[in-house]
Formats: C-alpha cells, sequence, structure tokens
C-alpha cells in the first residue's frame, strides 16, 4: 500500500476515533510528522468551517428553518413572502419588490455572521454585480436590512440541473454547455472565477434556459490570497480539478472552471460524475491520481468529438485544458454545426508522458521498458523476416479503413437528405480520422466533395440567419437574394439566369439536395418580381421529386399568389412531415396577400417545438403584431435551442424594446454583439435603443463601432444620422444620411432620415427634389412613394399631389395589407377628387377596415375609422362621416377628425357648430410644433381647407 494510501486511512481512523495521533500511530512510527501534518490541515479547515458554517445542535437546523419561516425579514421595498433555502453563508427568501411589482429572490446573510462569513457574502455580492450575461443570475439590488448584508436577484423558477433527468442526448448537453461557457468565460473576462461550478449551481429557467449561480467561492484572478486558507479544498470533489482537489489554491484559476465545465458535461452524457468515491477524501484522491473513464465505455452513444471534447476539459495537467472558456465553445459549436472541432485526442505516448511525470520514481523503469520492448521487437521482426507481413497488415488496414470511411460517407449522404447537419459532419470527420492523407483518389475526391457539401450548408444556414434580423420591428431581406445568388453560382449550381430544369438537374445530384431546396423555399423575393419567383418554385418542384400533391400545389405560382388559395393550402397543410422551410415561406406569402399567418405558425410550432426556425417565426410575427408577451416566450424557447444563434438574441431584443422594456433590450443587443461583432443590424438596433432611451451619445459611440466592421453598411450610416439628429447635430446628421443614400437609394430609412433634415434646415424644395429621385430609383416600392403626396400638397403643389395620387392609385390601388392599404387611400383624398378616384380610394379603406375586423383590435383600428371618416366625407355621406369622426376616431391625427367634422357641419348648414368645432379644433394644437413627418402635414392641408370652407374671409387675410 502507498505511503498516501495509508496515511489517509490513519487519518480518516484519527478522525473517527478520538485518539490522539500518537496513538493512532503506534505500529507505524514512521508515519507520525506526516500525519501530523495532515491533521493540522484538517483542524484548520474545521476552525474555517465553523466560522463560514457554524456548527448547530442536532435538532437545531431544523429549529432554525422553522424559525426563519415563521419570522420573515423586514426588507425596504419589498414584500418578503416566504423562505427558498439556506446555506453556510446566506438564507435566500422568495420577495417581492413592490414599486416594480416584480417577484425576485433575496439573498440575506445569515443572522450573527461571523466577519469572515460576511466579508465573503459581499465577495459574492460583488462578484455577480459585476457580471451582465444572460445566463447567469442577474442582481438588481444590494443593500443591508436590519444589520444584515443582503442583495435581490432574479428567481429561477425551473430547479437545478442536478434535478434533471441524467444521461441526456449528447446534442442536448453541447446545446446546454455552450451558454454556460460563454458565461463563464464573461467571469474571467472581468476577472473572477467561480470554483464551485457544479450540476446544482446550475439553475433552470421553466423553458430550460440555463443560468450560472452561487458566486460564494468565486474570487478574483488577481487577489492570490483569496479568503481560504493554504491547503485547504473550496469546492465539490467529484467538480473539482486535480489543483483545487489537492489543495493548490495558488495554481487555481480559470482553467479550473473550464475542468469544472467538463465534469458536468461528462455527467450530462454518461449519468454520472467523472469521479465518486465511497467518501469525499477518496473522491479528492481519485480526481488527483486517476483518468477518468471515457464517456463512450459508460454511453456508446457519445460521439467521439464530444468525447474528445470532454476528455480535453478534464486533462490532469491545467495547461492542456482548453485555455479559455471561450474557446471550449467554439469547439461544442463546430461539434453542433457538424464542423471539424480543433481539440485532438490525447496520444499513447503523450498519456504514457503525464504518468511518468506523475509518477517520477517509477519513470526510469518504464523508460527502459519502453525501450526494451521497441528492441526486442525490433529484433523479432527482423529474425522473423515479418517485413513482408508487416506490409501485408498494412495494406489490409488501410482497405479494412477505405471500406469504413465509404461507410461513413454513405451515412453523410443519409443525414444530409434527413437535414441532420450536424450528424452529417460527424460522419464526414470520422471518414477524415480513418483515411487521413491516405486512400484512392476516388475517395480523396469524395471526401473533398463532403467538405464542400458542409460548407455549402454552413453557408446557406449564414444567409437565412442574416435575413431573418429584424430592423426596427420589420423583417431584414436586403441582400439575401443576392447572397443566395451567389451560393448557388460559388458551387456550380447556376443561378436566375438558367433555365430551371438546368439548375434542378445539379440539385438533384447533390447530396445536400435538401439544404438546396430549403435554401431556395427561404429565398425572398420583392413582391413585383414575379418571374424571378415562379423560377425559384419551379426549380424547387422539380428538384424536390415532388411533383404531386399538397407540395407540388404549395410551390404552384398561382397557389402563392391569391390568399384564398392560400388559405385552402394551409388548412390542408400536413405540418407534422413537411419542411418548416417550406411552410414558414407559406406563411410569409399568407402575410404578403393581407392574411393572418399567426394561427398557422402556431400549428407549425406545435408540430416542430423544439425547431428554432419555427420558435423564431412565429416569435418575430408576434412581435410586428405587437403581441409581445406571447412573442417573447416563443423567441426564449428559439434562444434555448440555438443559444450562440445572434439572430435570436437580436428579434428578442427587438420585441423587448417594443413592448417597453428597454434596458433588457439592450442587454439582449449586446448579447448578439458578443457572439456576432459584426452583426450591422444588432448594432443598428442597439444604437436605436440607447437614442429612445436618451442615450444619443452612446449610441452614436456604438454606431461608430459598427461601422468599424461595416464601414460600408447603409443602415448603419442611417442609424448614426438619427443619433446625431437626436442630438441637434443636424449638418453632421445630414452627411451620414448622403453616406446611406449613395450606397443604398433604395433605403427607406435613410431616406426618410435625409429629407427630414433638410426640412429641419430649411430645405424643402431639396427635399422634395431628393424624394422624387428615391422613388425613381424604385418604383414599385409603396414605400418609396408612402408620404410623397401629403409632402407636395404641403407645400401648396397641387398639381404634383395630383399627379402623385393618380400613381398611387396605379401602382397600389389592389393593395390588400391593411396598413399600407389605409395609409394609401388616405394620401389619396386630402384633396377632393374625381369620383372614380375617390372610390377607388375608400374601396382601399374598406379593405383594410375589413381585414382588421376579422382579429383582435389593434392601436391601428382608430387610423383606419379616421380615414373612413375622410373617405365619407369626399362622397359626400357627411351625416355618417361626422358621427365616424366623433366616435373612436376622434382619439387619433390629433386636431384632423375636428376640421373635418367642422367641414361637414359648415355643408349641412349647421355653421355655428362649425365654427366652434374648427376653433376646438385649432385651439386643441401647438402649430408651432415641427412639420417634419406625415401627419403633421395632413394637420396643415386639412386646416387650411377647413378655414377656407368655414372662414373663407380668415383665410384671405
Amino acid at each position: 500500500m502507498s505511503i498516501d494510501l495509508r496515511v489517509s486511512e490513519l487519518l480518516e481512523e484519527l478522525y473517527d476515533s478520538g485518539l490522539t495521533p500518537e496513538e493512532v500511530c503506534g505500529d507505524f512510527p514512521e508515519l507520525l510528522p506526516e500525519l501530523r501534518e495532515r491533521w493540522r490541515q484538517v483542524c484548520n479547515l474545521e476552525a474555517e468551517l465553523d466560522l463560514c458554517f457554524p456548527p448547530e445542535r442536532e435538532g437545531q437546523e431544523k429549529e432554525t428553518r422553522d424559525r426563519e419561516a415563521a419570522d420573515l425579514p423586514q426588507v425596504p421595498g419589498y414584500e418578503v413572502e416566504g423562505l427558498l433555502g439556506r446555506g453556510g453563508m446566506g438564507v435566500v427568501y422568495r420577495a417581492r419588490h413592490l414599486r416594480l411589482n416584480r417577484v425576485v429572490a433575496i439573498k440575506m446573510a445569515v443572522a450573527g455572521a461571523h466577519a469572515r462569513s460576511r466579508e465573503r457574502f459581499q465577495r459574492e455580492a460583488e462578484a455577480v454585480a459585476a457580471l451582465r450575461h444572460p445566463h447567469v443570475v442577474q442582481i438588481y439590488d444590494v443593500g443591508d436590512s436590519e444589520g444584515r448584508p443582503y442583495y435581490s436577484m432574479e428567481l429561477i423558477a425551473g430547479g437545478s440541473l442536478a434535478q434533471t433527468a441524467k444521461p441526456t442526448t449528447p446534442r442536448e448537453a453541447a446545446s446546454l454547455l455552450l451558454p454556460l461557457a460563454g458565461a463563464v468565460h464573461a467571469a474571467h473576462s472581468v476577472g473572477i472565477i467561480h470554483r464551485d461550478l457544479k450540476p446544482a449551481n446550475v439553475l433552470l429557467e421553466p423553458d430550460g434556459t440555463p443560468k450560472i449561480g452561487d458566486f460564494g467561492l468565486s474570487r478574483r484572478l488577481d487577489d492570490a490570497a483569496g479568503l481560504t486558507m493554504d491547503g485547504v479544498l473550496i469546492g465539490t470533489p467529484s467538480y473539482m480539478a486535480p489543483e483545487q482537489a489537492a489543495g493548490e489554491q495558488e495554481a487555481v484559476g480559470a482553467a479550473t472552471d473550464v475542468y469544472a465545465l467538463g465534469a458536468i458535461l461528462y455527467e450530462l452524457v454518461t449519468g454520472r460524475p467523472p469521479f465518486r468515491g465511497e467518501t469525499p477524501t477518496e473522491t479528492a484522491r481519485l480526481v488527483v491520481q486517476s483518468d477518468p473513464a471515457p464517456p463512450a465505455r459508460l454511453n456508446a452513444k457519445v460521439p467521439r468529438d464530444l468525447e474528445i471534447i470532454c476528455l480535453k476539459c478534464l486533462n490532469k495537467d491545467p495547461m492542456r485544458r482548453y485555455p479559455s472558456a471561450a474557446l471550449l465553445g467554439a469547439d461544442l459549436r463546430r461539434f453542433l454545426d457538424g464542423e471539424a472541432i480543433e481539440a485532438r485526442p490525447e496520444g499513447r505516448i503523450e498519456r504514457l508522458r503525464r504518468r511518468i511525470q506523475s509518477n517520477p520514481g517509477t519513470s526510469a523503469l518504464l523508460a527502459c521498458v519502453v525501450l526494451l520492448a521497441a528492441f526486442l521487437a525490433g529484433v523479432g521482426l527482423w529474425l522473423a523476416g515479418e517485413r513482408e507481413a508487416v506490409g501485408r497488415r498494412a495494406a489490409a488496414e488501410q482497405a479494412a479503413n477505405e471500406r469504413a470511411a465509404k461507410d461513413d460517407l454513405k451515412d453523410m449522404a443519409r443525414e444530409l437528405e434527413r437535414r441532420a447537419w450536424a450528424e452529417a459532419g460527424s460522419a464526414l470527420e470520422r471518414a477524415e480520422e480513418r483515411l487521413g492523407k491516405r486512400g484512392t483518389p476516388e475517395l480523396q475526391q469524395a471526401l473533398d466533395q463532403g467538405r464542400r457539401n458542409l460548407e455549402l450548408v454552413a453557408q446557406l444556414d449564414a444567409i437565412r440567419l442574416r435575413r431573418a434580423r429584424s430592423i426596427g420591428g420589420v423583417v431584414d431581406y436586403t441582400g439575401a437574394g443576392e447572397a443566395y445568388a451567389a451560393a448557388f453560382r460559388r458551387f456550380g449550381l447556376g443561378g436566375p439566369d438558367e433555365k430551371p430544369e438546368a439548375v434542378a438537374t445539379r440539385i438533384r445530384a447533390s447530396d445536400a439536395r435538401r439544404a438546396l431546396v430549403d435554401a431556395l423555399d427561404d429565398w425572398p423575393v420583392p413582391s413585383p418580381d414575379a418571374p424571378r419567383k415562379e423560377w425559384l418554385l419551379r426549380v424547387a418542384r422539380l428538384a424536390d421529386r415532388e411533383q404531386s400533391g399538397w407540395v407540388a400545389e404549395a410551390r404552384d405560382p398561382e397557389v402563392r399568389r391569391s390568399r384564398t388559395a392560400l388559405e385552402r393550402l394551409i388548412a390542408a397543410a400536413p405540418v407534422d412531415n413537411q419542411p418548416v422551410t417550406l411552410l414558414l415561406a407559406i406563411a410569409e406569402d399568407v402575410s404578403a396577400t393581407g392574411g393572418d399567418p399567426v394561427p398557422f405558425l402556431t400549428r407549425v410550432q406545435q408540430a416542430r417545438p423544439g425547431d428554432f426556425w419555427a420558435n423564431l417565426a412565429i416569435g418575430s410575427v408576434l412581435g410586428r403584431a405587437r403581441r409581445h408577451s406571447e412573442a417573447i416566450r416563443y423567441l426564449q424557447a428559439a434562444l434555448s435551442i440555438r443559444p450562440d444563434a445572434a439572430i435570436g438574441y437580436n428579434n428578442l431584443g427587438r420585441c423587448l424594446a417594443d413592448s417597453g422594456r428597454p434596458g433588457e433590450a439592450i442587454e439582449y443587443f449586446r448579447s448578439a454583439l458578443r457572439i456576432d461583432p459584426t452583426a450591422a443590424t444588432s448594432s443598428y438596433n442597439l444604437g436605436h435603443v440607447l437614442r429612445a432611451t436618451g442615450r444619443a451619445d452612446e449610441a452614436i459611440e456604438q454606431l461608430r463601432l459598427g461601422l468599424g466592421a461595416n464601414p460600408a453598411n447603409a443602415l448603419l450610416h442611417a442609424g448614426l444620422g438619427d443619433s446625431l439628429a437626436a442630438g441637434a447635430k443636424h449638418d453632421e446628421a445630414l452627411s451620414e444620411y448622403r453616406k446611406a443614400v449613395s450606397i443604398d437609394p433604395k433605403l427607406a430609412i435613410a431616406q426618410a432620415g435625409l429629407r427630414t433634415t433638410l426640412m429641419r434646415l430649411g430645405h424643402p424644395e431639396e427635399a422634395r427634389t431628393t424624394w422624387r429621385l428615391a422613388i425613381e430609383a424604385n418604383p414599385q416600392s409603396i414605400d418609396a412613394l408612402d408620404g410623397y403626396a401629403e409632402f407636395c400638397l404641403f407645400l401648396g403643389l397641387k398639381e404634383d399631389y395630383r399627379v402623385a395620387r393618380r400613381d398611387l392609385l396605379d401602382r397600389f390601388g389592389e393593395l390588400v395589407d391593411p396598413q399600407p392599404a389605409e395609409r394609401t387611400g388616405r394620401a389619396c383624398l386630402l384633396l377632393p377628387a374625381t369620383p372614380e378616384e375617390a372610390g377607388r380610394a375608400a374601396l382601399l379603406i374598406d379593405r383594410a377596415i375589413a381585414d382588421a375586423r376579422t382579429k383582435p383590435l389593434t392601436w391601428t383600428y382608430p387610423y383606419f375609422l379616421f380615414a373612413k371618416g375622410l373617405a365619407e366625407y369626399r362622397l359626400d355621406r357627411l351625416d355618417s362621416a361626422i358621427a365616424i369622426l366623433q366616435a373612436e376616431a376622434s382619439a387619433v391625427m390629433g386636431p384632423c377628425p375636428q376640421l373635418l367634422t367642422a367641414m361637414a357641419q359648415h355643408r349641412l348648414g349647421h355653421k355655428d357648430k362649425a365654427a366652434k368645432s374648427l376653433a376646438s379644433a385649432i385651439e386643441s394644437y401647438n402649430w408651432r410644433s415641427p412639420t417634419i413627418d406625415r401627419e403633421a402635414w395632413i394637420y396643415h392641408i386639412l386646416r387650411r381647407e377647413a378655414e377656407g370652407l368655414v372662414e373663407p374671409d380668415k383665410a384671405a387675410r
């Protein structure tokens, strides 16, 4: 038996028996000095634990809990509702923040805590407060109540990871660990190590989102002493790194937390921690001296790559683990994406070297054995003439590897066909490991093609992620069509300038066919470009081999253009077994034709609750419909499925901002940028929310930072212009808007900012000229023409207004989308019109109102009613106009309902009423307010008309 093991046994006997060290060492006097030193360490540990966790009499623990539950503390600003838990350092209560009406958890130092315990409690509060990360339990408030320090934090209601069933699937385990690695890296980035990462300290939201808590044992990397004593174990043995288990506190650093993450991953995939002895002492000994069993030995379903990642984290040598939690997260992301990981397995020679270093007494003997074995093997081969046999065995092994690699490539093709991208990547990795640089030219060519296929899949996914971003609540489709076309050409598939049959033939021949068909379904097309959409639908129909039944109908251009046909299609949709991408594309067309896609998207999500895109799509649509509480739930689910997808953080941030939660939104946008610092949309959205909360200088700084990564991005230049304008820096803003427009003349927000700034600077004619050029650059866009007619009329250019009105009716007279239809109809009725023009405009408004009546009433509905009142007035239905304008429509459009009412009353002969209505309308509004937006223009347009009708003498003056 080793001396170490013997001393450990004597130490346990000494602890249990109550004897003295001299009595216990009676048979082993030579071990007495070592035993005394170990016993001193144990006594020091107990003394420290007594400070942190005061010993209790038998039965006292239950009494203490009962007393604390009954005698709840008084905390200013909070209503403490009950006891949640108790540890040696603090007590946790459930409470409600009275002013915010928010349920929180309050952690309070135990009554009578020693100074060292209070210092640790303060340290934990400081550690948590220093971290702002979506996967760290967030602190809200710090204070002192009745002499006891406390802090409030978010209440995590889903229990801990220790309470979940294990083992999980490898993908679930990697997906769960990925955000934890990001949170740990964030802690390390601000100089904090946790030192007690374990499943019990990973708390779960009800939707499964993990958050790291309990920083009670954390310390700063620049604090060598910390609050612990040399030689004392701090942490939980099963999840301790060897240097931590050995009590080497000076060696404890970021690599210690990486080890603990590996131990959590190990338990997730195997159902047990890497080491678990019968006693804590035995566990610590195993951690220091033994290697963990490979995870695949305990669970054959663990992929080789995930096993390599896990074992790299658990390496005994801190220098051979991942250098940072971020690099661990990067390899986990590669594993989930089916890409090659960077970690490599520990070789036999390296493992032998490490064991020799950890047991130097045996190093010479082992080295001699290895050298002797090598010598004897070489002599034996030479004497026996085995060279030819060795060659045959090598050839046979190579042939076996080639056969296995062919099977791996077949597996890869099958996984690609069923859209299992990560599994396809793992199959390719297996084939590459078997062959290396060897193999027939045909096999090497097949490997190269496999790599290209996975590269293609990754590129298509990246395009889809970019196009799903939300700008100001609107999905950003900018450039996605061009990006898809470029990807198809780059990989030799052809493009929209070729015949559909030729492109479809190439797609059918590709192992990445499913990903390519998904891209065709996702490929966005501007609504006027019907030929491009027909080309895409035909290629997808030919390439998918589904040329009959529901799928063929779903890719029929006639069906996709008709709202009625689409409604029939989605009613019969077999959502359980159709590609999510196709289903979501149909939902987009339902929305484009004026339908409500939410019921259909709800069915899709219910059939595919674990699909990232299904959750992202319904969450984003609900967010744009201002159904924020529902939207947030789905977007959180999307994030839990792909916690590394910046778009999830971006769209959730947008929804939080729109629902009046800008502080949370800012953090989500920052999280998106941590994942993808080049995400221009997230930079724009972050700048937008900072500006909206009065932090214009921060917004300017953020947008300039974004432009550093995207100097030619029109959106960011426009956002910077908005922020400069908010700070009254109009000349600088004008420069940024001009840059944005020069990069992208079709960007509506840039054009709007440019003309608004020109108007602020007193250049209305230049603003009108600029607007006219924008319309000519994008003649088929309702956004480009929207508001131009009102602006012309505000400037007094009645003939230009009439020309713009004809353009609106000719180009957009058949609109079915409610809001554009209502705005277009209203714009065409701001001057008396011909019966034919007035009738067409009124029809647009009626269409919008009819659509709104089939849905829950929203903030837009009173505006629709105002437009209806305007239409009734122009159609000489004066009594009807007054009734509408004095009801629900009176709450919107400032003085306009009263101005129209005055005109209708005057025409009905009620001149006194008309005069009073006009006076009331004029008094209700500050007419000196800036006239830089469409509503203000309409106010002035209708005032001029009302005064000219009701008080013509005053109007003439």
